[in-house]
């Protein structure tokens, strides 16, 4: 097949996400073009040719266009995307794929048969967007939900990361098929104790991922404060509130016990986790939290580490009671210590993670059934 995927997702200035996966999986029996915004916001942040070193297979397998090669706000890009989209559709594709886009998703599925995938609550993110101008966000977010529920009902099918994405939209079972996120778990895979190689000691908590909005790590630091002074945090990833988690530790005492690493390769993010003795999700409660489902809980479990979360009810509804669960300082001191003080049971919970995780969540799975959904929607 000929499959065109609008992103919302610049693949080539972002973290590695569920669209990289797709992209990476579909491209081997099919031909794969993507048509998505320029992040020049972001991609100005970090040396992100760096973070995606050991990934040139996948880029040299797709073809990447971008609605303007302008450094224009990602959100303008999107609302004048008409034009672009059709010189785009002057080529033949069999099915579309539409992965968060909100108006160029929109405009190709006028003319093609669509699957629209949708991960996040894109209404909340753009309320939360430190690309838009704060008094615009309300006015934005209403604009998103308004352009979500058109994309819905113009699409022939709708994938979701959770049921709770689903019900939060009122998206008809018969039309809606629930397709996880997942982990490569040949890549992520516990590689022993690699802390001496990353100059760390003792025990180690951890966090690998962005630092936007939705990440709260105060509760955490907070906790630290009050834990053994054996015990230190590594904080893997810097898009995002970077520097201003940097003066938090500090304002709450624990800088001298806080690594930072900023971006690290792809490649070698499990390298970081399996210095971890704890991984955490220490997520703020809000829509953007509540509806997700954070790839790094598979690439946790992956990687045989016990996981202490925010209690979202995606990751509940992933890992029940194989995930630990803190909403506050508190929570999390209790909950580590429990952990600090009992080698065998976070083998056994890191243990049953990589079960779990073996037995239904490996991209290449999930992947082939987004294959058979866009197969299915192509035929229609």
């Amino acid at each position: 097949m000929k499959i065109l995927m609008t992103s919302v997702v610049d693949l080539k200035k972002s973290q590695h996400n569920r669209p990289h996966q797709f992209a990476r999986y579909l491209s081997e029996d099919h031909e794969v073009t993507i048509l998505s915004i320029n992040d020049w916001w972001k991609g100005r942040q970090d040396d992100l040719e760096g973070y995606s070193s050991g990934f040139d297979d996948l880029f040299e397998g797709i073809e990447i266009l971008y609605l303007t090669e302008k450094k224009v706000n990602p959100v303008l890009q999107e609302l004048f995307s008409a034009k672009r989209v059709k010189e785009v559709l002057k080529r033949d594709f069999d099915v579309h794929l539409n992965y968060n886009t909100l108006m160029s998703g929109y405009f190709v599925s006028k003319r093609i048969k669509t699957v629209y995938d949708l991960a996040d609550d894109l209404g909340a993110m753009i309320r939360a967007s430190p690309q838009i101008p704060g008094l615009l966000r309300p006015f934005g977010g209403v604009i998103g939900n308004f352009m979500m529920d058109v994309n819905i009902k113009r699409s022939e099918r709708v994938t979701v990361t959770t049921d709770v994405l689903m019900r939060s939209y009122n998206i008809p079972g018969a039309r809606c098929e629930v397709i996880p996120n997942g982990v490569d778990t040949t890549l992520f895979r516990d590689r022993n104790d690699t802390k001496e190689e990353l100059g760390l000691g003792g025990f180690v908590i951890g966090y690998v991922g962005v630092l936007r909005e939705w990440v709260d790590l105060k509760p955490v630091f907070l906790a630290l404060k009050d834990l053994d002074p054996e015990i230190t945090m590594l904080v893997v990833g810097k898009e995002g509130t970077f520097e201003e988690n940097v003066n938090l530790a500090k304002r709450c005492g624990v800088q001298a016990r806080v690594v930072f690493t900023g971006m690290v390769p792809y490649m070698e993010v499990p390298k970081y986790i399996s210095a971890m003795d704890i991984c955490l999700i220490p997520f703020a409660r809000g829509a953007i939290s509540e509806n997700s489902l954070p790839l790094k809980l598979f690439e946790y479990m992956a990687c045989e580490k016990p996981v202490i979360a925010t209690e979202l009810a995606g990751v509940k509804g992933v890992a029940g009671d194989g995930v630990m669960y803190a909403n506050d300082a508190k929570g999390y001191e209790n909950r580590i210590s429990e952990l600090y003080g009992n080698d065998e049971l976070r083998r056994d919970i890191g243990r049953a993670g990589r079960r779990l995780v073996e037995s239904g969540y490996d991209w290449r799975r999930i992947v082939k059934r987004m294959e058979g959904v866009l197969v299915e929607t192509a035929a229609m």
